[in-house]
C-alpha cells in the first residue's frame, strides 16, 4: 500500500472564541470508562492494518497503537439513525506519540468526520501538530490490489489556544461551511463539498500511538465568529498570551513587564517598544491609562493600529510627557506635534493620562485624553488586524487598564486567561445581577445616589447587555 502526507506549516494567530448553543441533541457520546459500552458503540474496519492496532480504554482514555504500514481506524457508524448533514462534533486528543516500532516516521493522529462508506478512510481529519490546528482532506483510492490512501491539507491555523497536551478539538458544521474550534476557542472556517454526511472514526496513521478521551456528537451548528472584546488590567505579574511582540526593526530589544499591576515598557536608544493583540476593528472604541515614568518629555508614547504589514500599515496616536500629542499615519516622515493642556503628561510622578481612541464604521478617528478630543484623522486605506501600545526611545512607560471593544459584539476575552462566552440572557430582580460565567452576583447600593457598586468584571443585565466595570468604581446599570 502506498501512503502520502503533506505537512505545512505557517503562522497566522487567532484571537477568538467560540459562541455556544444553550439547547442540542445528543446523536453519540463516548467517555472510555467502559470497554464492553466502547466496543458496543465502535468497531474497526476489515483491513490488514486494523489487525495491527490496538485498542484499550481505561479511566476515560481510549488508547490506540498501531505498528502497522498503513492507517488503523476505530469507527462509529449512525446507521439507522441517519449521518447527519448539520451536527457539532468535539473530542479530546491527549497525545500523541511514535510508536515503539516507529523509525523515524512522524506521529499523526485525529478525528475522521464526514468519513464515507466502506472499509478505508475518505473524509476530513481534525487534529493539531507542532502548535498548529489542521483540517486534511483523506482520500482513499483502490488500485488493482493495493489501496493509496492520500491526505491533502484543506486549512490551517497556528494557535495560541493550545495546549501541549490534552486538547479539546471540535468541528460544527452544516453542509459544505466547517467552522473548527480548539479549546472552545473559534480558530478558522472554510468550506468544501467534497464529502456529504457521513461517519465517525479515530484515524492513526502508520507507526503512531494516540490517547484519546471524551467524544460528543449533537445535531447543533455553531458557527464560530471573532473576537471584538479585549481587556487587560495587568494585575497578575504574568503577560497575556495573546499579546505579541514581534514587531521590531533591530537595534536593543525593549524591556517589557507586568510588575505592580501596570505592564511597564522601556525602550532603548534604539528602536521603539511596541505590544499589541491581533484583532480586526472596524467600528470600535479603545483606552488605556498611561503614567510617565521616566525618559525625555519630547519622546512619544500611546496607541498605534497596525494593519497585515507593520512596516507600510501603522497609524500611531501619541502624546508626550511634555503635554503634545500627535498622529502618525503612513507616508508621514515625522511627528507633527501639538501642545494641549489637557494632557497630564509627566507634570508629577503620579500624573496619569487617560488616552482613548474612536472610530464608527466608515468615519473618521477620534483621538481623546482625558475625555477631551485632541484631533480627527480621516479613515486609512489599510484593514485594521490589530491594536497596541508603544512607547519610543529613551523611555519608561507605565501602561494600565487596557480595553478595547468592537462595538457589535459578539465574544469577550478578558486577561485572567478564561474563555467566555455570552449566554442567554439571565433576568435580574432587585440587586441580583449575573456574571458572563451565569454565576449569581448581588450589588451593594450608595446611599447618595443609589447607583450600585460592583467587583471589576463584565456581567449581563436583564436585556443580554454587558456591562463593563473598573476596579475601585461606582457605575450604574446599563440597558
Amino acid at each position: 500500500m502506498n501512503l502520502y502526507r503533506r505537512y505545512l506549516l505557517g503562522a497566522s494567530v487567532a484571537l477568538t472564541v467560540a459562541a455556544t448553543q444553550a439547547w442540542c441533541v445528543t446523536l453519540f457520546s463516548d467517555d472510555f470508562t467502559n470497554q464492553t459500552t466502547t466496543n458496543s458503540m465502535w468497531m474497526k474496519t476489515n483491513t490488514t492494518a486494523n489487525a495491527s492496532t490496538t485498542v484499550n480504554v481505561n479511566g476515560g482514555s481510549l488508547t490506540m497503537d498501531n505498528t502497522g504500514t498503513s492507517v488503523g481506524e476505530f469507527v462509529h457508524y449512525f446507521g439507522a439513525n441517519g449521518k447527519p448533514a448539520a451536527f457539532t462534533l468535539s473530542y479530546i486528543l491527549k497525545s500523541v506519540e511514535k510508536s515503539p516500532a516507529a523509525s523515524t516516521e512522524q506521529p499523526f493522529a485525529g478525528a475522521l468526520f464526514c468519513r464515507q462508506s466502506g472499509d478505508y478512510p475518505s473524509g476530513y481529519l481534525l487534529t493539531v501538530s507542532d502548535g498548529l490546528v489542521l483540517v486534511y482532506k483523506v482520500t482513499s483510492t483502490i488500485i488493482g490490489t493495493s489501496v493509496n490512501i492520500s491526505t491533502s491539507l484543506i486549512s490551517y491555523k497556528q494557535s495560541l489556544d493550545l495546549n501541549s497536551a490534552n486538547n479539546k478539538l471540535t468541528v460544527s458544521t452544516n453542509g459544505s461551511s466547517f467552522h473548527i474550534f480548539a479549546n472552545d476557542v473559534f480558530q478558522f472556517s472554510f468550506s468544501d463539498n467534497s464529502y456529504g454526511p457521513g461517519d465517525v472514526s479515530m484515524l492513526l496513521f502508520q507507526n503512531t500511538k494516540a490517547v484519546f478521551g471524551n467524544v460528543l456528537v449533537t445535531d447543533e451548528f455553531n458557527p464560530g465568529s471573532g473576537i471584538t472584546t479585549f481587556s487587560d488590567d495587568f494585575d497578575d505579574n504574568e503577560i497575556h498570551r495573546y499579546w505579541q511582540r514581534n514587531i521590531t526593526a533591530g537595534g536593543t530589544a525593549a524591556t517589557i513587564t507586568e510588575t505592580g499591576g501596570k505592564l511597564r515598557m522601556t525602550a532603548a536608544p534604539s528602536p521603539a517598544a511596541y505590544i499589541y493583540i491581533n484583532i480586526d476593528l472596524t467600528d470600535f472604541e479603545a483606552s488605556v491609562e498611561v503614567n510617565h515614568v521616566s525618559g525625555e518629555l519630547n519622546r512619544p508614547y500611546g496607541f498605534f493600529l497596525v494593519g497585515d504589514n507593520a512596516a507600510t500599515q501603522m497609524v500611531k496616536f501619541v502624546i508626550t510627557g511634555g503635554r503634545y500629542y500627535a498622529i502618525f499615519k503612513p507616508g508621514d516622515t515625522q511627528y507633527d506635534f501639538f501642545p494641549n493642556p489637557i494632557i497630564n503628561g509627566s507634570t508629577s510622578l503620579e500624573s496619569t493620562d487617560n488616552l482613548t481612541i474612536k472610530k464608527k464604521d466608515n468615519s473618521n478617528y477620534e483621538f481623546f485624553a482625558n475625555g477631551n478630543l485632541l484631533a480627527t484623522v480621516g479613515p486609512v486605506n489599510f484593514p485594521i488586524k490589530g491594536i497596541g501600545l508603544l512607547c519610543e526611545n529613551d523611555l519608561t512607560i507605565a501602561f494600565d487598564n487596557f480595553y478595547v471593544k468592537q462595538n457589535y459584539q459578539t465574544s469577550v476575552r478578558q486577561n485572567d486567561k478564561r474563555r467566555l462566552s455570552r449566554r442567554a440572557p439571565t433576568v435580574a430582580r432587585g440587586h441580583v445581577f449575573y456574571d458572563m460565567r451565569g454565576r449569581k452576583r448581588y450589588a451593594a447600593t450608595s446611599a447618595a445616589d443609589r447607583t450600585q457598586i460592583r467587583a471589576a468584571g463584565v456581567y449581563v443585565n436583564k436585556n443580554g447587555r454587558d456591562v463593563a466595570v473598573r476596579k475601585g468604581r461606582i457605575v450604574g446599570v446599563s440597558d
